[in-house]
């Protein structure tokens, strides 16, 4: 009889882990996703950067360069938290794994 509870603990167990691991697959895509989002319009920015500030002087271009100079900052920052996240998540997802094959 135990051993038959030890069976269905065990399964439980193992269906949560899957379950959690789908959740953080599915997480891990939709940070991807937001993240091609993002260089898509990364991308756009600087195809309209390309286009009109090459004609901006003085002040005007003065200014744009200080806010150009902080989005960088700020792209570089996303892009390695996304990273970060990323690489997170795959750590769990394989620490689950292992649990799974522990059982």
């Amino acid at each position: 009889m135990s051993s038959m509870v030890e069976s269905i603990e065990k399964e439980m167990k193992r269906r949560a882990y899957e379950a959690a691991m789908a959740i953080l697959q599915s997480y891990q895509g939709q940070v991807h996703e937001a993240m091609e989002e993002f260089q898509g319009g990364i991308r756009g920015f600087y195809r309209a950067n390309d286009e009109s500030i090459p004609y901006w002087q003085g002040e005007a271009r003065e200014a744009y360069e200080w806010v150009y100079a902080d989005l960088k900052q700020i792209e570089a920052r996303i892009e390695a938290t996304a990273d970060e996240l990323i690489d997170e998540i795959s750590r769990e997802i394989a620490r689950l794994r292992r649990m799974i094959e522990e059982l």
